[in-house]
């Protein structure tokens, strides 16, 4: 019987004892948030990581994607008839703008951003269709995330052409 208890009472005592707890080792280059992975921003996204593209897109929405956002349907058409009060004395003019393009490719007008323009005709005319056009949306690691879409137009001066 002493040689049944013997083995049973080392498995017993070696178990017993918890093993002294070790320090947390602090991550090299992943971060734990919640349970999940992430990635730093200056590494490559995994293709197919859809959570982390869209955090990352989230975070900056001017990032750098494999695609960006671009129009599908152009409708109405931008610009069109400008009065004479919206072009400079030499007829020129420009716009730029910029508008958050969502993951189904519609301009969030709420995002709507005027980064120059020569006239404030120009930005509402801008600012009245663009929310009306569809986009395809920016992708990153193959998946569809939020990104902004810069759009620009300029009008030279009159006389002036370009070469």
């Amino acid at each position: 019987m002493l040689r049944r208890v013997l083995p049973v009472a080392i498995v017993v005592a070696a178990c017993g004892k918890p093993p002294a707890p070790q320090p947390d080792p602090e991550p090299a280059i992943e971060m734990q948030t919640a349970n999940v992975r992430v990635a730093p921003p200056d590494q490559a996204i995994a293709p197919g990581d859809c959570a982390e593209a869209m955090r990352r897109a989230l975070d900056k929405p001017d990032l750098a994607v494999d695609r960006v956002p671009s129009p599908l349907a152009t409708k109405p058409a931008p610009l069109q008839h400008p009065p004479r009060s919206a072009l400079r004395k030499d007829g020129s003019a420009d716009v730029k703008v910029d508008v958050l393009i969502d993951t189904l490719g519609k301009a969030d007008m709420s995002t709507f951003k005027v980064v120059t323009t020569s006239s404030p005709w120009l930005a509402a005319n801008v600012k009245t269709v663009i929310g009306k056009w569809t986009f395809e949306p920016a992708q990153l690691a193959g998946c569809k995330v939020p990104r902004i879409y810069h759009f620009m137009a300029s009008a030279p001066a009159r006389g002036k052409r370009a070469r």
